[in-house]
């Protein structure tokens, strides 16, 4: 596994301040665990010209421009996804900035800068998927789900072990997301919401799951998410599929109970090739791949923690099988343990067997197909 936790040059460890670059999701989502560490941020960079002039928690929020003349040796923290990580890195390297001397993404803050100034074991976005079954059979799936030779429910036990397994290990998450197939689909789904929320909340800065929008929560769940403050992520299909009218009920649902969501509408899908026509790569190949497409996602399931996990769908789906490398068996490691427990982190950087013939989500992946066609 290439060591991707020592990246940061040596200074990073001695500061105790850091400017963040985007005032949005992931800044807010971060900010409880900035706070459990009692680091300053002395402002926030934003491009949009209607956060400038504003606050974020008390902070000034500033245009680069501004930025500038302030900045001097103060390290910047990148606080989006991925994709629009690769556009500001470019941007900042213009400006004759260096990526891990002067910035860095904020995956790679929270794996490498929290454990080397703080001693901490932390992860950034974790998937646990609880059921494989689907209200679709997107053709493109990105899990995966119509091409499983058998589709079954996770049961409460089995999700109740991966969570304990993995957050005894870990000083903290900042994303932890349940996924499916239609996680609504799942009985279990109020029953581990709830365990999770009130065992490990104050180890989690976002708790949430994905659902298509096709099913309404029971009540009962969205009591739950009310009480321990969890968020839905819907993914929005509805100029491909005819759901409109239930979409709208849950709606109206959500904003019965007050709950907090974000809605993805999906404009772009890539075909990622397997099952059906995977990618062949070279060395070389791959190589560049990995430059392109680094996910910010890992895995839990089956008491495992995986790099990618799309990779252990694509294995549990019965079409690929994973390399013992790309995965860690979390009984295994000595929870009272730190450095042990370090590995799993390091994972969470890594890359997967996978990878040598998925399409993958980087910008080398121009293979655009339409969003949500049925099989």
């Amino acid at each position: 596994m290439n060591n991707n936790l020592s990246k940061l040059t040596d200074d990073w460890r001695e500061i105790d301040s850091i400017v963040l670059y985007g005032a949005g999701i992931v800044s807010r989502i971060c900010q409880h665990l900035f706070e459990k560490v009692n680091i300053k941020i002395l402002f926030v960079i934003d491009r949009d010209i209607d956060k400038q002039g504003k606050e974020w928690n008390g902070i000034p929020i500033i245009s680069y421009e501004e930025a500038k003349k302030k900045i001097k040796k103060q390290k910047i923290v990148i606080m989006t996804a991925h994709a629009a990580y690769n556009e500001i890195s470019q941007f900042l390297s213009k400006e004759g900035m260096k990526e891990f001397e002067d910035f860095c993404a904020i995956g790679q803050f929270i794996c490498e800068w929290f454990w080397n100034a703080k001693g901490m074991n932390c992860l950034y976005h974790v998937d646990m998927t609880i059921t494989t079954r689907c209200t679709f059979r997107c053709r493109h799936c990105n899990m995966f789900i119509p091409y499983y030779k058998e589709q079954r429910d996770c049961t409460f036990g089995e999700l109740k072990k991966n969570v304990d397994l993995l957050f005894s290990r870990m000083d903290y998450i900042v994303y932890f997301a349940l996924l499916g197939g239609e996680p609504t689909l799942n009985p279990a789904l109020r029953d581990i919401l709830q365990y999770i929320g009130e065992t490990y909340r104050d180890k989690c800065g976002r708790l949430a799951y994905v659902i298509n929008g096709s099913v309404v929560p029971e009540d009962e769940v969205l009591e739950v998410m009310q009480k321990y403050d969890i968020h839905l992520l819907i993914s929005d299909y509805t100029k491909e599929l005819p759901y409109a009218k239930q979409l709208e009920c849950l709606k109206d649902k959500l904003r019965e109970f007050n709950i907090l969501y974000d809605i993805r509408y999906s404009q772009i899908w890539t075909d990622f090739g397997f099952p059906l026509n995977p990618v062949q790569r070279n060395k070389e190949q791959l190589k560049e791949h990995l430059r392109c497409c680094h996910p910010e996602w890992n895995g839990l399931n089956d008491g495992k923690f995986y790099y990618c996990n799309i990779s252990w769908s694509a294995e549990k789906s019965g079409n690929f099988k994973l390399d013992q490398a790309d995965y860690i068996v979390l009984k295994d490691v000595d929870l009272n343990d730190k450095m042990a427990c370090h590995k799993i982190v390091e994972l969470s950087r890594g890359t997967s067997s996978f990878c040598r013939i998925c399409g993958g989500c980087g910008s080398d992946n121009i293979n655009y197909v339409p969003v949500g066609v049925q099989l």
